[in-house]
């Protein structure tokens, strides 16, 4: 139960990370024309620079990993509280986010695009987006071939909350199954009430919408808006897999 309202305060971070392993393995390069020779040579070239970015990037969430698993043991020896914890984990998750970040934001984004606003979403006010984890992909790029857009801002907690139930119900984007599976488990068997929130309209790793949007703020304070076109997504995949022949 505990580990549960845990995860759902982290749904943020969890979004980044799974937006940046997206990017990472959708993204292709665009045809031209080229020899048998000069195609298969690109693409060893291409197939090769991914496995590097793979390797790169599994090298960052073991070190991440690693430090949680050291923080995990001192909370088990009762050498630090459940607070220096969260802390502490909230910091570890934040440093190496950030460095995956970096590696794979080769767009970075100061606003949400003409057809993400057409959705009904907007912006928060009265918060600072982060433009290093802040990113945004489009149908009209051929190196990408798919609409998308992570916004993260920081800033003040309770208006955090407030901005994200507006942006949300101007949208029409209903609170997450699993926070409110949470929030009731922590309403009953907690004296703590849950930190944050979450809204989808999709269910996670169960059923997509034709666009998946999910507005979340985590413990501290950090908004996260994400729509992503999973059906342009999908097509951008099957194009960008290697051919059988």
């Amino acid at each position: 139960m505990v580990e549960k309202i845990y995860n759902l305060q982290k749904y943020s971070i969890l979004t980044l990370i799974m937006m940046i392993f997206l990017l990472m393995f959708t993204q292709c390069d665009p045809p031209n024309e080229a020899t048998e020779e000069d195609r298969f040579e690109s693409e060893l070239q291409t197939f090769n620079n991914r496995m590097t970015n793979i390797g790169q990037s599994m090298e960052i969430l073991d070190a991440m990993q690693n430090e949680l698993d050291e923080v995990e043991k001192l909370r088990a020896e009762g050498r630090i509280d459940d607070a220096e914890f969260n802390s502490r984990s909230n910091e570890i998750k934040d440093t190496y986010g950030r460095a995956m970040a970096r590696q794979k934001n080769t767009a970075p984004v100061s606003g949400l695009p003409q057809w993400a606003r057409e959705l009904g979403l907007s912006e928060p006010v009265g918060l600072i987006i982060d433009q290093e984890f802040s990113q945004v992909t489009s149908a009209n790029n051929a190196d990408e071939g798919f609409n998308s857009v992570l916004l993260v801002y920081t800033g003040n907690y309770n208006v955090a909350m407030q901005e994200a139930q507006r942006i949300a119900n101007a949208a029409r984007i209903p609170f997450s199954k699993d926070f409110l599976e949470a929030k009731e488990i922590t309403e009953l068997y907690s004296s703590t009430p849950i930190k944050g929130v979450a809204y989808m309209n999709f269910d996670p790793f169960l059923k997509d919408a034709p666009i998946n949007i999910s507005i979340t703020v985590d413990e501290t304070g950090m908004l996260t808006i994400s729509a992503v076109n999973v059906e342009q997504m999908s097509r951008q995949f099957e194009r960008s897999r290697p051919s059988d022949n």
